[in-house]
């Protein structure tokens, strides 16, 4: 995004933007409620600071994302798959993820 883009406020309410596209465009600090993200893209997107709350994200599908320090609350995590990924540090309920796998890999004869 360049220096000298324009900026504005838009306030839109019961609005269809459907098939809409958004390009070079920050919405920092902005607020999206009550939306339908269905089939929605996000792309090379910094999302430092996001807060999503009460959102179905079910089907749903991240790929080369840093999730680094995220924190998951109060999530129906059933049928989660995660593949190739960092676990350093990553607990559940406060037990290391690693610890857990160590567990399992000694406990099947894989260690």
């Amino acid at each position: 995004m360049s220096e000298d883009a324009k900026r504005d406020v838009l306030n839109i309410d019961n609005m269809f933007l459907c098939g809409s596209t958004f390009s070079r465009v920050s919405l920092k600090g902005a607020a999206i409620t009550d939306s339908h993200l269905m089939d929605a893209k996000l792309d090379d997107v910094n999302a430092k600071g996001l807060v999503v709350n009460n959102a179905n994200l079910s089907n749903a599908a991240f790929h080369d994302v840093n999730m680094s320090g995220v924190t998951i609350d109060a999530a129906n995590l059933a049928g989660l798959a995660i593949t190739r990924a960092n676990v350093t540090d990553m607990t559940i309920d406060g037990i290391k993820v690693t610890d857990l796998l160590d567990a399992y890999k000694s406990s099947n004869g894989d260690g």
